[in-house]
């Protein structure tokens, strides 16, 4: 799979800002709606797995698509972008370096352990009461599990990958909660390391809010 990654050396954000840098970004490329996932008529939402993707990588922030169509896209905002609009600041972008390759993506007979760099926002309105009804430490792990090989099917369906008959997602997780800020939201949010038998390029994210960089994956064995 193809993925590109920019990164705008010169700039330090907080993980509160990410989605403002998705907004400006996406508003200075209206034309282009899979930086900002809205119908360019109508304005409304495009329920899909975002291809490309506003992340902080080591506090700075960075911008990752996977395709090659969203690819192709990364020359028009590697050319154009020359500064960026935060609360109202303007913030020149001197450094730019952008990295473009082909990655592994999908099942795999290795398992590779992966950490969370950024929350998980695993639970939605439907699996948090479920979550939350479990009675024991075990019980919740188990749901948590069934969740992220979910996130994984749902997003090798968006990415027209298929498993085959035999192939199966086995994972394991050792994550812990934390409350999370999302748009002056709080949610619950799980970090640590998960075990799976599935290839996930680094950076890319799973869960909900992955493109304002929730969700994080790198892997580490």
């Amino acid at each position: 799979m193809k993925k590109s990654t920019l990164i705008l050396n010169n700039i330090l954000m907080r993980p509160n800002q990410i989605h403002k840098f998705r907004g400006f970004v996406g508003n200075l490329f209206k034309e282009h709606d899979l930086i900002h996932n809205h119908n360019v008529e109508t304005g409304k939402v495009i329920y899909r797995y975002p291809l490309i993707q506003f992340k902080l990588i080591d506090n700075t922030p960075a911008i990752i698509a996977i395709t090659d169509k969203a690819v192709k896209i990364f020359t028009d905002i590697f050319m154009t972008l020359d500064k960026i609009n935060i609360d109202g600041i303007d913030i020149p972008v001197f450094e730019k370096d952008l990295k473009v390759e082909t990655v592994d993506f999908g099942y795999s007979d290795e398992t590779f352990m992966y950490e969370f760099v950024t929350p998980w926002l695993a639970l939605n309105q439907k699996n948090y009461s479920k979550y939350e009804a479990a009675t024991s430490n075990n019980e919740k792990q188990e749901n948590l599990k069934k969740i992220f090989t979910g996130n994984i099917l749902s997003m090798s369906k968006s990415l027209d990958y298929r498993l085959g008959c035999e192939q199966r997602i086995n994972t394991t997780l050792q994550v812990k909660h934390r409350k999370v800020n999302l748009k002056g939201k709080t949610m619950l949010g799980f970090t640590g390391i998960v075990k799976t038998n599935f290839l996930i390029p680094d950076y890319i994210g799973v869960g909900k809010s992955v493109s304002r960089g929730f969700g994080c994956l790198k892997k580490v064995i």
